[in-house]
């Protein structure tokens, strides 16, 4: 810890807003990130140096700027995050009775609010945030998900149950409550959601998807579809998925933009540049610095719907990265892979058809969820969430099979919040040999 009382920032002069948009959000987190790693690596006058940048940017958020004073009492300057704290409080609590929309004010002041330990009035917040939209599927899953927070698991069941009941036990709302309860160690409550869920399972997809989340709650099923699964997901997640990742937390983006600024790789834009398994759009941005041709491929068309109205990219085309011939020609100089591998299991056929979608020399860039649990032999598994976790030694062994260096970055952080919680990944970078010997 470090006083640097004479260097703090300055705060009294800045506004604090709301929330601004989810590509912005995610630069902001990666870099409080960035902060918090200096300070445990003793770089305190970088991280202080951050700290001011964030504090004279005119977009930041009132869930971030608490995030921020977390940063700033560890370097010691609690001036400056008391200053922080008090303006954040003073707005919520001076125009509460102004805040209509749950995702843009509600949700946010009530996670600033949790970060603060005032849980009484951040739970005011969630129930008018549910007055507001009781019939809007995100504001319930987000509602339920800080219910879970703040330890009040039966509210949030209770919440959910009145919703499943509202809407006719329709199948995505049940997979997600499904999700939530198994989260919190309520397996009875999410095998009853699935089991509605399967009475009101109509298409291929869905029954793919309903067998996943069946699969990662320890029922047995006869086989997973990976790609309708995946195709049911992200196409009915689409137009949500920024928001939905903003409440998370997300880090992915935040992540491989730190391993690029950390790797030091010049800003030429003079690469070609693949984002595999692109979604939205959330990397486009920073990616630019480095792409005379920037690519997008999915394998949700609606997510590749947004990606092209945001216009971002050069190319986008839909592609199944287990299937090399789905791949757009040529080469890439840089493949980044953001969130992308938790929706696979074994990644042998994926991380070979990377490697060779690379030119000699070039980079991969991707995140996994840690699986720390020494009694998966396999070296990944897929849990309740839906998503899949694998182990530091699996994933250094497999990318060595495949064809990669030793890794130049592999790195442990925050990837994500559920309910709250962090949820643990690895940040990689390994290179294609520039030089293959017979």
């Amino acid at each position: 810890m470090q006083d640097t009382q004479a260097d703090q920032p300055r705060v009294e002069d800045h506004e604090i807003i709301l929330e601004p948009s989810p590509e912005v959000t995610s630069e902001i987190y990666a870099e409080i990130d960035h902060a918090r790693t200096l300070v445990h690596d003793g770089k305190f006058e970088e991280a202080t140096e951050i700290c001011k940048t964030l504090l004279a940017r005119d977009e930041l958020s009132m869930a971030a700027a608490a995030k921020l004073t977390f940063v700033l009492r560890m370097l010691g300057q609690d001036e400056a995050a008391d200053q922080i704290q008090s303006r954040i409080l003073g707005e919520i609590r001076g125009k509460t009775h102004l805040f209509k929309n749950p995702q843009a004010a509600m949700f946010p002041a009530a996670m600033a609010l949790i970060d603060f330990g005032e849980a009484e009035e951040a739970e005011k917040l969630i129930w008018k945030a549910l007055e507001a939209e009781p019939d809007t599927q995100i504001v319930v899953v987000e509602a339920a998900a800080l219910l879970v927070q703040l330890e009040r698991r039966d509210a949030a069941y209770q919440v959910a149950k009145e919703y499943l009941e509202r809407v006719a036990a329709a199948f995505d709302a049940c997979i997600h409550f499904s999700v939530v309860f198994s989260h919190i160690k309520y397996p009875e409550a999410a095998l009853m959601c699935l089991e509605i869920a399967k009475k009101n399972c109509k298409t291929k997809p869905q029954r793919a998807k309903l067998d996943y989340f069946l699969a990662s709650n320890g029922m047995p099923v006869a086989e997973l579809d990976q790609h309708s699964m995946v195709v049911e997901l992200f196409d009915k997640f689409a137009d949500v998925y920024d928001q939905q990742l903003g409440a998370l937390g997300n880090n992915g983006p935040s992540l491989i933009y730190t391993a690029l600024e950390e790797l030091n790789l010049s800003k030429t834009q003079s690469r070609r540049v693949l984002d595999a398994g692109c979604g939205t759009g959330l990397c486009a941005g920073f990616l630019r610095d480095y792409a005379k041709e920037l690519t997008g491929v999915d394998l949700s068309i609606k997510m590749l719907e947004v990606s092209r109205g945001k216009g971002t990219y050069d190319f986008l085309a839909r592609t199944d990265l287990s299937v090399a011939a789905t791949y757009p020609e040529g080469k890439f100089d840089l493949v980044v892979c953001a969130d992308v591998f938790v929706y696979f299991g074994d990644l042998r056929t994926v991380l070979g058809n990377l490697q060779k979608a690379l030119n000699p020399g070039g980079l991969l860039i991707a995140t996994v969820e840690d699986e720390n649990d020494d009694t998966v032999t396999t070296g990944f598994k897929l849990y309740p969430s839906g998503r899949y976790k694998h182990s530091d030694v699996y994933m250094q062994q497999t990318l060595q099979a495949v064809g990669f260096s030793k890794p130049r970055l592999m790195k442990h952080a925050r990837l994500r919040n559920e309910f709250g919680l962090p949820v643990l990944g690895t940040v990689f970078a390994v290179q294609k040999p520039a030089l293959v010997f017979n």
